[in-house]
């Protein structure tokens, strides 16, 4: 499967399967981070308490991060970096920058599209 074959919400429900997977485990990042997309929807990873809780609810929180799905998904396959990402206007950030920064760390498996081999 590519990500021309998958649907926004399809997409959006195989990133927060991914982070879930991820970091919910991981030393909380003590904050609440917000990705939108211009698409819809958006994820939020809650950091506040003892985990990392994901939620596609639509939240305040200490930093957004606005950004396409194609974008954010490039990014989580390490084929896009955040720091082109931003130049490149692909990305905005509103609130705590060194909020979305804990996140890099976190991430150690590339995501896969839904049915992609490994």
């Amino acid at each position: 499967m590519t990500i021309e074959e998958l649907s926004p919400q399809d997409l959006l429900s195989a990133l927060a399967t991914y982070l879930e997977k991820e970091i919910s485990g991981a030393t909380p990042i003590g904050a609440v981070l917000k990705f939108e997309y211009p698409e819809g929807g958006c994820l939020v990873i809650d950091g506040t308490e003892s985990g990392n809780r994901i939620s596609q609810n639509n939240e305040d929180a200490d930093c957004v991060v606005s950004l396409p799905l194609a974008t954010h998904a490039e990014m989580l396959r390490f084929e896009l970096d955040q720091t082109s990402a931003f130049r490149e206007g692909r990305m905005r950030i509103q609130g705590n920058i060194a909020v979305a920064l804990k996140l890099g760390p976190l991430i150690s498996h590339a995501f896969r599209f839904p049915g992609e081999e490994a």
